[in-house]
């Protein structure tokens, strides 16, 4: 049944109309003027470069027949075309979507995972463990995945003109469960603007994106905005263990909670912690259910928790993805072991934030391997603060440290550099514990060719990642291959 004006604009916010006719019908909704056709709905969105209200004309040359904006556009509307001022655009063009392909995330239960590290640990294997039971999707930074195969992400959570339509062939295809990551730019932008969500999650909160939040508190208010806003989950599940996770507990207190370091609705206990994985005991309801999983450091026990504290909330029996979850292997460039065989250890993570350093190094140096080896650069164009923290927290716990690069992007790599080394120990330490190595495949050959019986060697920054950003364009490039590539060079080495 085709859609009329009326069905779309239905409870969204309107501040004046044009040449209005309710039973106007469309052929479908667009904010890309260069994709408009006869027929269509344009929503003139601003943006950080350009604003979508410049090209309203454009639009209407292509025969628009509805357009959407928040400011009166330079021009006259012909009287054939419909004109609607919004306080909101981008929110308009998240319901009027939603509204046109018949509000599918009704019809699949939605669930959210936000906070600055934990997100694609925790999204993508409650995605894998609800696969084992019914069909389900994931969108996140991986790539996004339906039943009928995988498509490269564009952005860790799309915008509504890739979701909404993902959503609408998820529902064709039978999906039960979305699992997705729902990024701190994604609710800033409204891209998931009145999505229903079943379950709203909240890993935690740490420094990261400030290039794009300016302050921590605007960072927090715009994940808050996720459990308070328009349309919040139905249920919300926060970790006790984080600052601000207590902070939505206090304003939230209906919330269910999870912990790693104390009691909450769901905690963990009796945590054993090595190189090859993790044993704990999950206590909720006065029950003691014994868990283990293949990934290490206490942090991924806490991703752990959180996926089954979500499983428990959705109404399901733990154990019967017990097997499954001890079964589940590394997600690629988390925590990811590269190479067997070797009697050192070599890991590949995604740990791009001084926090995200700190737990990964600080769990290690628990676990006494004889020496710990870390490489990471820092991303250019992006919050310059956290790269003398980086390198701290690097240096905290690590007996050498490489430093090179890491996505440069428009910046000079050099100049990254120079603010990475604001981080360094005073006085410096002995000579051959910290490099520089700008050239980042030397740079991990270097710390694979180091490392001795007993040690870890981690590159981080880069986890899954195939590319290196250099200016606007990409380069192959992919520290797994490289650290693997590194190994088997070693190991002909050593056989000869």
């Amino acid at each position: 049944m085709r859609k009329h004006l009326d069905d779309l604009f239905k409870g969204v916010p309107v501040l004046e109309k044009h040449h209005w006719d309710p039973k106007r019908v469309f052929n479908k909704v667009t904010s890309d003027s260069r994709t408009v056709g006869p027929g269509d709905i344009f929503v003139a969105c601003p943006g950080t470069r350009m604003d979508g209200c410049d090209f309203i004309g454009q639009a209407i040359y292509a025969k628009a027949s509805v357009v959407v904006f928040e400011k009166e556009p330079e021009i006259t509307l012909p009287p054939h075309v419909t004109g609607v001022r919004v306080p909101d655009a981008k929110a308009a063009l998240a319901v009027i979507l939603k509204r046109f392909y018949d509000n599918p995330d009704r019809k699949i239960k939605l669930v959210g995972v936000t906070g600055t590290n934990g997100k694609t640990t925790t999204t993508y294997l409650l995605h894998r463990l609800l696969r084992e039971k019914f069909p389900t999707a994931y969108i996140g930074t991986l790539w996004y995945e339906l039943p009928s195969g995988k498509v490269n992400s564009i952005n860790t959570t799309p915008g509504p003109e890739v979701l909404i339509p993902m959503l609408s062939q998820m529902q064709q295809e039978g999906v039960q469960y979305c699992v997705m990551e729902v990024s701190s730019h994604a609710i800033s932008q409204k891209r998931v603007h009145g999505l229903e969500f079943e379950l709203g999650v909240f890993t935690q909160l740490t420094q990261d994106h400030l290039d794009f939040h300016h302050s921590m508190e605007e960072y927090f208010q715009t994940k808050r905005s996720f459990f308070t806003g328009y349309l919040p989950p139905r249920r919300m599940l926060f970790n006790k263990d984080c600052l601000y996770g207590r902070r939505l507990i206090e304003e939230l207190p209906k919330a269910r909670t999870f912990s790693v370091l104390g009691e909450a609705d769901y905690y963990a206990k009796d945590l054993q912690m090595s190189f090859q994985g993790s044993r704990f005991a999950m206590c909720c309801r006065d029950q003691v259910l014994p868990f283990q999983i293949r990934l290490p450091m206490r942090y991924n026990v806490s991703n752990a928790l959180a996926i089954l504290s979500s499983l428990d909330l959705l109404g399901f029996d733990l154990e019967d993805f017990r097997g499954a979850l001890e079964e589940i292997p590394a997600i690629p460039g988390r925590m990811e072991r590269i190479g067997t065989g070797t009697d050192y250890t070599v890991f590949v993570d995604y740990a791009h934030t001084p926090d995200a350093f700190e737990q990964v190094l600080h769990d290690a140096k628990q676990m006494n391997p004889k020496r710990i080896i870390t490489v990471f650069g820092c991303g250019g164009d992006r919050d310059r603060g956290k790269r003398p923290l980086m390198t701290r927290a690097a240096c905290r716990y690590s007996d050498t440290v490489i430093m090179t690069s890491d996505n440069p992007r428009s910046e000079d790599p050099e100049e990254i550099l120079r603010d990475m080394r604001a981080g360094l120990p005073d006085p410096v330490p002995a000579a051959g514990s910290i490099y520089e190595i700008l050239d980042r495949q030397e740079a991990i050959e270097k710390a694979v060719s180091l490392a001795k019986s007993g040690d870890v060697v981690f590159v981080l920054g880069k986890g899954h990642e195939d590319y290196q950003i250099l200016g606007d364009g990409k380069i192959p490039f992919s520290d797994r291959d490289v650290v693997e590539s590194a190994l088997k060079r070693r190991s002909r080495v050593f056989l000869s």
